[in-house]
């Protein structure tokens, strides 16, 4: 059996169960890379899984077997922290840039360099932020950041040697839009096999304080969020660890800082609605040429109907067949 879990966020993982066998032991040890042939193109190899675990089991009436276990490329990211203060200010995207570049690509230290490792090319997003980073793993905060601008990242390998860092976006293939061939899921079209539709509200917040350097009357801090009345969630957040420099940064600056980084630690706390359904590959749309990872999708269950973004793709195969599961979210009830 096979299980490939592709995400749009954060870091992909699998697990293969097959036999045991002295070829296979051979042949698949700690490290080993991993592809499925639909994930070859001629440039690169897409959805590499590397071998974190092997556990090998006897079964009366099955016999030997090997578990095999990992996580995708992009854990290569994880194995950086943000060595440096770095005082980031301005477009997103060459921040992130910026941050691979400094850590794992060019680092001042050859011991932290990745060799191979490229950037892809630039998307022109134009979303703005003011935030500083020190000590932070650098795929944690890739996600995190990936999700407030609604940007996916994924790490490939290439066929001449070397891996490839690829920032992202889905695209739009709902009804309110006019570019690409709508994509819709519903049990009315037999491409929805089955659904849940989960929300939990129970820890969502929407407003804070950021409190910043100092103690007492004298703390500089920042307030993020606008809701209003019954809508309106609080709580505070210790920002203490964004630092001015001994005022080298600007007043102005540290605040917009303290705001950012409040908005960062917000996305921690938002409510849950999501949507989970397993779609049938071959019929109407096929997953890899209709819709890939990311897009933002038609979805009627006859109860809710609403747009969504893939985030998540588990693809399992074994005996009986093979599924495919996506996991949406962003969701907009309409």
């Amino acid at each position: 059996s096979v299980v490939w879990n592709m995400q749009y966020f954060g870091p992909n993982d699998f697990e293969i169960v097959l036999p045991c066998t002295d070829a296979n032991v051979d042949r698949i040890t700690a490290g080993t890379m991993l592809v499925r042939g639909t994930d070859a193109t001629p440039e690169l190899f897409k959805n590499v899984m590397r071998v974190e675990g092997i556990k090998i089991d006897f079964d009366a009436d099955k016999g030997w077997k090997m578990t095999v276990t990992g996580g995708g490329l992009k854990k290569i990211v994880g194995q950086r922290i943000v060595w440096e203060q770095m005082n980031l200010t301005g477009n997103v995207e060459t921040a992130i840039r910026s941050v691979i570049t400094d850590n794992l690509i060019s680092p001042a230290s050859n011991a932290r360099r990745i060799n191979g490792l490229e950037l892809g090319d630039v998307k022109g997003f134009t979303d703005t932020f003011d935030i500083q980073l020190f000590g932070e793993n650098i795929a944690e905060w890739l996600e995190e950041t990936c999700k407030t601008y609604g940007y996916g990242w994924d790490v490939y390998k290439k066929r001449t040697g070397g891996y490839l860092f690829e920032l992202y976006q889905g695209e739009n293939r709902t009804f309110d839009q006019t570019e690409n061939t709508p994509v819709i899921f519903s049990p009315t079209y037999d491409n929805l096999v089955n659904s849940t539709y989960t929300y939990e509200k129970a820890e969502f917040k929407n407003a804070a304080k950021v409190g910043g350097e100092g103690e007492g009357t004298s703390q500089r801090t920042a307030t993020v969020g606008t809701a209003t009345g019954l809508d309106r969630f609080e709580e505070y957040i210790d920002g203490s660890s964004v630092s001015s420099n001994g005022e080298i940064i600007t007043a102005e600056q540290y605040t917009a800082m303290l705001e950012d980084y409040g908005k960062e630690q917000l996305t921690g706390t938002n409510f849950t609605e999501t949507f989970e359904g397993q779609v049938i590959n071959n019929g109407m749309y096929t997953f890899g040429v209709d819709y890939f990872l990311g897009d933002v999708v038609q979805i009627d269950n006859s109860f809710v109907s609403a747009t969504s973004r893939i985030i998540e793709m588990i693809y399992a195969e074994d005996t009986n067949g093979s599924t495919l599961t996506p996991t949406f979210t962003d969701w907009e009830v309409l």
